[in-house]
C-alpha cells in the first residue's frame, strides 16, 4: 500500500510529525509527506515552496519511516489531490491511503474532482475530542477493520488516538513576536526558520 501525508507544512511542526508517524504505526507503512506546493483550498502558504521543501526534508532526514515527497513540486499550476492520485496510482499499482486530520475530513468533499476519489483511496482519519468527523462523503463506507482499509479503496476508517493539538498558524505569530517554543519544531526546522528569517513579519 501507498501512505500519504499531505500539506502546507508552514511550518512543519511535530504535531505533523507525530500524526505520521501514529499512521506509520499502526499501518505498519512508511509514510510519503508530501508538500502542497501551490494549495487552492486555503489560504496561500506564508514561506516559500522553496523553504517549505527544505523544512520538511529536514523534519524527515532522522525519522525512518517517512519519506518527503515532491510530487506536487514538480507540477505546475495549482496543487490538486487528484492529480497526486493518479500518478501515484499509475507508478505504485496498489491502494493509496490518504491520512487525514479531522477539520481537513470535514471538507474534503470540497476538493477538485473529489468523486474520483472513491475508486482510486481511502481515508485514515484522525479524529479529535469532541470531533463530529462522522459523516461519509459520497460514495465512501466507513470500516472498523484496518485490513479493510489496507485492501481497497473508497473506504474511510477513524482513528481514535490522541492527536497534539499544534496550530502552524499561532506558531508563525509566536516567531512574529519572537515567543515560539522551539520544541515544537522538529530537529533542523528550527534552525532553519531562524536561519533563513522566516515568519518574522
Amino acid at each position: 500500500m501507498t501512505v500519504v501525508f499531505g500539506g502546507t507544512f508552514d511550518p512543519v511542526h511535530i504535531g505533523h510529525l507525530h500524526a505520521a508517524n501514529v499512521a506509520a504505526d499502526i499501518l505498519d507503512a512508511s509514510i510519503l509527506m508530501v508538500l502542497s506546493a501551490r494549495p487552492v483550498h486555503r489560504e496561500a502558504p506564508v514561506a516559500s515552496v522553496e523553504d517549505r521543501w527544505r523544512m520538511l526534508k529536514a523534519a524527515c532526514a532522522n525519522v525512518e519511516r517517512l519519506v518527503p515527497s515532491d510530487i506536487e513540486l514538480e507540477r505546475k499550476g495549482p496543487s490538486y489531490a487528484i492529480e497526486t492520485l493518479v500518478s501515484l496510482n499509475a507508478s505504485h499499482h496498489d491502494p493509496v491511503i490518504w491520512v487525514l486530520g479531522a477539520d481537513a475530513f470535514d471538507s474534503v468533499h470540497s476538493w477538485y474532482r473529489f468523486d474520483e476519489f472513491v475508486t482510486r483511496c481511502s481515508f485514515l482519519v484522525f479524529t479529535r475530542a469532541g470531533s463530529s468527523s462522522n459523516q461519509l462523503p459520497s460514495g465512501f463506507k466507513k470500516v472498523n477493520e484496518l485490513s479493510v482499509l489496507t485492501g481497497s479503496s473508497g473506504v474511510v476508517y477513524f482513528g481514535n488516538q490522541v492527536m497534539k493539538q499544534i496550530s502552524a498558524t499561532k506558531l508563525r505569530q509566536d516567531m512574529a513576536q519572537g515567543c515560539a517554543d522551539e520544541n515544537l519544531f522538529p530537529s533542523g526546522v528550527w534552525e532553519y526558520a531562524r536561519r533563513r528569517g522566516l515568519y518574522l513579519t
